[in-house]
């Protein structure tokens, strides 16, 4: 019982080397990975300058007396013009036909003119009352 314990535990040590150089190498390999993903998908320019180091300061570069021309000209799409196929109601089969359609007369029924459906037993409102929290000054800083 005690030899096999201590193979299991060899070959779990042996197991656990074995993975751990592999983990190395993958993260050995990868350090330059995100930068070699975002190189190559659209995004190059924004993946270089986020990669880059933050010191490289590239506002030097740019010379002071470049100078910016804008010309502004104003553009007008020519008019449409209506052509006959646009017209022509065999090319466009719309396959809607309406139908005219009109509503039934509505007729007045025995339970829409009894009152003591709509109306409550007690026709007038209690009385509001006044309480001490309504005109306490403090309450509504007046």
């Amino acid at each position: 019982m005690k030899t096999k314990n201590n193979v299991q535990k060899a070959i779990l040590r042996s197991a656990a080397v074995v993975v751990s150089f592999v983990l190395i190498s993958f993260t050995v390999s990868a350090q330059t990975f995100w930068k070699r993903l975002l190189e190559n998908t659209g995004f190059s320019d924004i993946a270089m300058a986020m990669a880059a180091p933050a010191d490289n300061d590239l506002s030097s570069e740019v010379p002071a007396e470049t100078e910016t021309f804008y010309y502004y000209t104003n553009e007008v799409e020519p008019a449409m013009e209506l052509e006959s196929w646009m017209t022509d109601d065999s090319r466009f089969a719309t396959g809607f036909y309406y139908e005219e359609v009109a509503d039934e007369s509505l007729e007045l029924e025995g339970w829409m003119m009894d009152e003591t459906i709509f109306q409550s037993d007690e026709e007038e409102e209690a009385a509001l009352q006044i309480e001490a929290w309504m005109v306490e000054t403090q309450t509504w800083s007046i």
